[in-house]
């Protein structure tokens, strides 16, 4: 299962990391997720690849935030 983290510095509230939270965690694929708006990062376990880090970094736009790979992040996933 791969772990993957973004940098989401754009989540201000507790709200909106529980309502990211809820939108990633319904993503069948999505294993884990922890939003950490202080640091600013998304890590989230998940089954498969490249395709389904996608469909995780489209879920995170789509709810109104800038998402980038963290610092050092492999660009792709095993």
């Amino acid at each position: 299962m791969p772990d993957v983290t973004f940098v989401v510095r754009d989540v201000a509230s507790a709200e909106e990391a529980e309502k990211l939270e809820r939108a990633l965690a319904r993503l069948g694929f999505v294993n884990g997720v922890n939003v950490d708006s202080e640091k600013g990062l998304v890590a989230v376990s998940f089954e498969g690849a490249e395709a389904e880090q996608e469909r995780i970094e489209g879920v995170v736009r789509d709810a109104g935030h800038n998402v980038e790979p963290s610092p050092g992040a492999d660009p792709e996933v095993d």
